[in-house]
């Protein structure tokens, strides 16, 4: 039963989206609300996410951060949902734990606390002592696997519905946050994950010892349970608590730039799930990752483009910016350049000045945003989880300091390690750089192959399988609903001449309303769409 609650719990708002675009659903102006209407709805739907739990709990907290494609209206409301569930009964974990060890709990660990310590929406922790060493024990929730795939295909399906409707970026960008969001939540469901992804983040991390990763008890690793080294630390959101283990707030968030920045373009594997829970500090200062369930691995390809587009940011070379936009796939290629350039200079100029107040910014980047709305942006599958590490650190700073900036903050951290990374010979950057010179060079001579056949009349244009693939759907559903229409006209014709010729009000009655509706459905039904939802 649970698809077909969530189905009508969403169904409602999935009316009111499409009826924003065609006012009557099938046609007609779009709607216009109000803020305060917009504002209402986005309690209800922040509500309804909170709700329905897992999945939409963690996806709300993604789309929070999507003040690209999504209204601020929405994103302030969903960065209300936190992550805050009710435990479920320890006689449950308990039995958890005897089904994938194979030994009951009392017997596995020295001591086991029936309360557990932290609970979100797909495990929960409970504090142990294993072998004489303080651990956490993680434990993935009943059923919840069944419970977010069903979620999962139910958000799939009002997606297509939502399209089917509307043809626009916005749909196109969320299809792909929801493939995404799909892969990773998928990803974070199997706790063996966990301890590889902390074994890397631990060699990657081994070099700086302001931070420290847990260790994973790995005879105890399983799809539905993890058990780490405890550890016992501070909030990286509570002032009082940094200051107790003699950091400043400065400190901690310039460590935190430095973390992020290193592991996205030097590392190419990105902690993927940030939030101030899975961020504490020690009593000697170190700073601890928790929770590595989700991560991203970025290819060299996507790691050069990055260390490109944060080097130009350094350098202020807002070309340069602009080219790593259009390589990363973020702007789409009917956009004009110009309007993406000037909009990169501003956000950077205001970034780099301290003598903006946090609300000139504020209204500053809506002005953009709001332009940048009418046109088909779009973020790369890889980057959306990335934002939300920005949105943390971001969000930190301008709680310590309202004239925070984190173009500004990064900008010496980002020298520092563009250096280190120059004279590193294990990141090869230099062979990466002639890499690059080699293929530039190849594609000048691609180029110039093309023009000189040209020249001899001798170069031929195919088209892809993909777009004849497109025109035949296209001409298949024309042909459909000529045939569909033709056959509503003669149905209702047929129906009017048996009438007349048996002088009888029946045949019309009963065949012409049928006959009607399928016509206006023909008609007024949208077309296939230029772009498929893959």
């Amino acid at each position: 039963m649970r698809p077909i609650r969530v189905f009508f719990r969403l169904l409602p708002f999935v009316v009111s989206f499409i009826r924003d675009w065609n006012r009557f659903i099938l046609w007609g102006s779009p709607r216009v609300l109000t803020p305060e209407g917009h504002r209402r709805r986005a309690r209800r739907l922040t509500s309804c996410f909170a709700s329905l739990g897992p999945a939409f709990i963690k996806g709300a907290q993604v789309l929070a951060t999507r003040e690209d494609i999504i209204p601020r209206s929405y994103t302030e409301e969903l960065k209300t949902l936190q992550d805050r569930v009710p435990p479920f009964p320890v006689e449950q974990a308990l039995a958890i734990i005897e089904r994938e060890t194979g030994r009951p709990a009392h017997e596995l660990f020295d001591s086991f606390d029936r309360e557990p310590i932290a609970a979100a929406s797909l495990g929960q922790v409970h504090r142990a002592v294993y072998k004489g060493r303080p651990v956490a024990v993680k434990l993935l929730r009943p059923t919840v696997e069944q419970i977010v795939n069903n979620d999962l295909r139910v958000v799939a399906f009002l997606t297509r519905l939502v399209y089917a409707f509307v043809d626009s970026y916005f749909i196109r960008n969320f299809w792909d946050i929801r493939k995404e969001f799909t892969r990773m939540i998928r990803q974070e469901m199997d706790f063996r994950n966990e301890e590889l992804y902390a074994d890397r983040f631990r060699r990657n991390f081994a070099h700086d010892k302001r931070f420290h990763i847990p260790e994973c008890v790995s005879e105890l690793t399983s799809r539905c349970m993890v058990v780490f080294e405890f550890v016992d630390g501070e909030r990286v959101d509570d002032p009082a608590a940094i200051a107790r283990c003699g950091l400043t707030p400065a400190e901690v968030v310039s460590r935190l730039i430095e973390a992020y920045v290193r592991m996205t373009v030097i590392d190419g594997f990105v902690h993927a799930d940030p939030h101030p829970g899975n961020l504490m500090i020690l009593r000697d200062g170190r700073i601890v990752i928790l929770d590595y369930g989700m991560a991203l691995e970025f290819s060299d390809e996507v790691r050069l483009l990055l260390l490109k587009g944060c080097f130009a940011v350094v350098r202020k070379d807002i070309d340069t910016l602009v080219d790593c936009f259009y390589g990363l796939n973020m702007v789409d290629p009917a956009i004009n350049r110009a309007l993406v350039r000037d909009a990169a200079e501003t956000l950077l100029r205001i970034q780099l000045r301290d003598d903006f107040t946090p609300r000139m910014i504020q209204d500053i980047a809506d002005d953009i945003l709001a332009t940048f709305h009418r046109f088909p942006l779009r973020m790369p599958q890889q980057l959306v989880f990335l934002f939300r590490a920005s949105a943390l650190v971001e969000g930190l700073g301008m709680k310590y300091d309202q004239h925070f900036s984190g173009v500004r903050e990064a900008t010496p951290v980002i020298k520092r390690l563009i250096r280190q990374v120059a004279l590193d010979p294990e990141t090869k950057v230099l062979d990466k750089a002639a890499k690059e010179l080699r293929a530039a060079w190849g594609t000048f001579r691609h180029v110039r192959m093309i023009v000189e056949r040209f020249e001899r009349e001798e170069q031929r244009i195919r088209v892809h399988p993909a777009d004849i693939e497109t025109i035949q759907d296209f001409l298949a559903i024309l042909t459909r609903r000529l045939v569909v229409g033709l056959g509503a006209i003669g149905t209702g014709l047929l129906g009017l001449g048996v009438g007349l010729t048996h002088a009888s009000w029946w045949p019309p009655i009963l065949l012409l309303p049928p006959s009607v509706i399928v016509l206006l459905l023909v008609l007024l039904l949208p077309m296939k769409k230029r772009e498929r939802l893959r």
